[in-house]
């Protein structure tokens, strides 16, 4: 798997019990206690993610708010399953 795929799988596992996943507000404080990696990899991964459809970035005055989309759901959701 590619790593970026494995932010999206933390920031899967954060949201997939929510009723709306992706309307779930994730802040990337909540993906990196759950990360072994420097926060500017994670970061990078945010946004190849984001290039790639699977998630948005929403930025607020003090903090960026990343929400997974249908897409990412179905992603991240097909790889829990082939692990």
């Amino acid at each position: 798997m590619d790593n970026h795929y494995s932010t999206l799988q933390t920031i899967y596992s954060i949201v997939k019990d929510d009723n709306d996943p992706t309307s779930f507000p994730c802040k990337p404080a909540q993906i990196i206690v759950r990360q072994f990696l420097p926060w500017d990899t994670i970061l990078e991964h945010i946004h190849l993610l984001h290039q790639e459809g699977l998630v948005r970035l929403q930025q607020h005055d003090r903090f960026t708010q990343v929400n997974i989309t249908e897409a990412g759901l179905v992603r991240a959701g097909s790889q829990s399953q082939a692990v």
